[in-house]
């Protein structure tokens, strides 16, 4: 499992869809994750991937502001629409490509993190 240098907490629901819920196709899936975790893309959607366990969607990594004049643009985890977040003062961990993104979002699975007390 990736190790992260914060402790990980959920946020504030955001208005956003699961990827397997929004109109993108058929995803590439990729099995080699291990662990029963399947990875998930879509040609058509460069900006969001997902993993997935055993049939269910458990998380997924998107480009997290669209309109960011950073380039690239940072991505955060989301485990049921729910960014993933510094425990210690809730802002949400972006990481700068989705690969370091996903490896966020295993950690939190990991970690079966829970949501903040303030998130609701």
């Amino acid at each position: 499992m990736p190790q992260v240098p914060y402790d990980l907490a959920l946020g504030q629901r955001v208005d956003q869809l699961p990827p397997t819920e929004r109109a993108f196709g058929v995803p590439h899936r990729s099995y080699e994750l291990g662990g029963g975790l399947v990875h998930l893309s879509w040609p058509g959607a460069p900006g969001v991937q997902a993993i997935e366990q055993y049939g269910v969607v458990v998380g997924w990594v998107e480009v997290w502001d669209i309109d960011t004049v950073a380039a690239p643009a940072p991505w955060a985890a989301l485990v049921e629409g729910r960014p993933v977040v510094d425990a210690a003062d809730g802002e949400v961990l972006l990481a700068p490509a989705p690969e370091a993104a996903l490896d966020l979002l295993r950690a939190a699975l990991g970690q079966r993190t829970a949501p903040r007390p303030d998130a609701s």
